[in-house]
């Protein structure tokens, strides 16, 4: 079977999903969320600062969505926390 691979879009960089977290936006809302693989458009993050900061750049976000998103800090704020609630899963 093989893996499926992801681009990150805040470091650009290729590897596993099982390696990623994978958000995608509420469609009532447009908020930021996670995302189970494969339902529907998403994009792929590494849960590190250096990759959420690069996701947070202006109009990453939106290419990778297809369609505006708004970065604003409570964006930010709300992606910083559905990395670290991922992370923690992945602990478990």
């Amino acid at each position: 079977m093989a893996l499926s691979i992801r681009t990150c879009v805040g470091c650009r960089q290729r590897g596993p999903a099982g390696e990623m977290v994978r958000l995608a936006l509420q469609t009532e809302t447009g908020a930021l969320r996670l995302a189970p693989p494969r339902r529907g458009r998403g994009a792929s993050l590494h849960a590190r600062p250096d990759c959420i900061a690069g996701a947070l750049r202006p109009g990453v976000l939106a290419r990778a969505f297809k369609r505006p998103v708004d970065v604003s800090s409570e964006a930010a704020e709300r992606l910083r926390q559905l990395t670290e609630i991922s992370r923690n899963q992945g602990t478990k």
